[in-house]
């Protein structure tokens, strides 16, 4: 699983979305081995949507408000269904319509330029992999689609990156207030696990951490990022 994509995807999710996903690497990499390309990509594109929903559970946590603003299109009860949902997989829903999904990007910032390059990826998904049309993606097609899985799932992490640094500077301060210990379990307690955070978010506070030098607490998370996550510094 060296794709980047798996950085992406919450270090804590529930045991339901934490199979569901493996299963769909397992199928991915096994596809990619046999040279069955465009059934690795089908995969490949489903763990994109994954990677969607959590996206979706984060403005839920971190943008309450406007993630029950956003719902009101919806019918009642996929509205009530998604403004409850307790984890990410609460947004699978029969009668969702993907190319519609990604316009609530919009709620971290205007970014209509990468709604369009996600709705792109679904359009070929449903012209090349969605139904019978004897048309195999080759090798070289296979690595140019991935990588563009990957640059637009970089971008849709980037545009969350501002509203994360904010609830971190709300519990770093809470911390220095309090003058609590911080340790591993305190921190995944707290913290990561609360903020559903992934590999690649755990890279972007250690980047903070170092961005604010060695004041207070975030020296002490910078440590315990490296030492008990193995987190680099990934400078944003």
């Amino acid at each position: 699983m060296g794709y980047p994509l798996n950085s992406y995807f919450s270090l804590h999710g529930s045991e339901t979305e934490q199979n569901y996903i493996r299963g769909l690497f397992d199928q991915f990499e096994s596809a990619k081995t046999m040279g069955a390309y465009h059934l690795a990509l089908f995969a490949y594109h489903l763990l994109f949507m994954c990677f969607l929903y959590q996206t979706f559970y984060k403005m839920k946590l971190w943008m309450p408000d406007k993630h029950h603003v956003a719902m009101v299109s919806f019918a009642k009860n996929r509205r009530d269904k998604f403004r409850d949902a307790k984890n990410p997989t609460e947004y699978a829903h029969e009668e969702n319509k993907e190319s519609s999904l990604f316009e609530f990007l919009n709620v971290f910032c205007d970014c209509e330029e990468l709604v369009g390059k996600c709705k792109s990826l679904v359009k070929y998904r449903n012209q090349r992999l969605g139904h019978v049309n004897y048309l195999l993606a080759d090798e070289s097609e296979f690595e140019n689609k991935i990588e563009e899985y990957e640059k637009t799932a970089t971008k849709i992490h980037e545009i969350t990156q501002n509203k994360l640094s904010a609830v971190f500077d709300e519990y770093t301060n809470r911390i220095e207030v309090v003058g609590e210990e911080i340790t591993k379990d305190s921190l995944e307690l707290d913290l990561i696990i609360p903020n559903n955070l992934s590999d690649a978010d755990l890279g972007c506070l250690a980047a903070e951490c170092e961005l604010r030098g060695e004041r207070g607490a975030y020296e002490e998370i910078k440590n315990i990022l490296r030492d008990d996550f193995g987190v680099e510094v990934a400078m944003v």
